[in-house]
């Protein structure tokens, strides 16, 4: 006998079952309000473990190196070229928000610049060579921006 892959229907439900009808309920007595304050409990951030809102001063950071322009751009003699923010990381994971660079896209990430542009991604000894270290490329940032 061959099976096939439906399973066999139910057979109908026998008519002797009886309809269920719920209890009635005590009520519960009425409580005293509760007259303890209330107190607003924070909503944990949203994002990805490392990452977080910045504050006030570090969006400022932010903006004022972005205003800047690409640091490796201005090394190379192109000032004012717009650019992206770049976090330093330290053991893969990023230092904070104030200690970011500003990148072109072309010095950020390969493939996205032109032709024989170091990008810092995945070329990091390559562009460290070209430019500095990260730190080194920090301190130019903050003496410009800080003055």
């Amino acid at each position: 006998m061959k099976r096939s892959g439906f399973k066999p229907s139910r057979p109908p439900r026998p008519a002797t079952q009886t309809t269920y009808t719920p209890r009635a309920r005590a009520l519960a007595p009425a409580a005293a309000p509760d007259l303890r304050p209330v107190v607003a409990v924070p909503k944990p951030a949203p994002c990805k473990p490392g990452k977080r809102t910045p504050t006030a001063e570090e969006r400022a950071w932010m903006d004022a190196i972005t205003a800047l322009g690409c640091i490796s751009c201005r090394l190379d003699g192109y000032p004012d070229t717009p650019g992206e923010v770049h976090h330093l990381l330290r053991a893969g994971r990023r230092i904070g928000h104030l200690h970011s660079i500003c990148l072109c896209p072309g010095h950020h990430r390969d493939g996205t610049g032109e032709l024989g542009m170091v990008a810092r991604h995945p070329w990091r000894v390559r562009f460290e060579q070209a430019y500095g270290t990260e730190d080194e490329l920090l301190a130019i940032t903050q003496r410009l921006v800080l003055g």
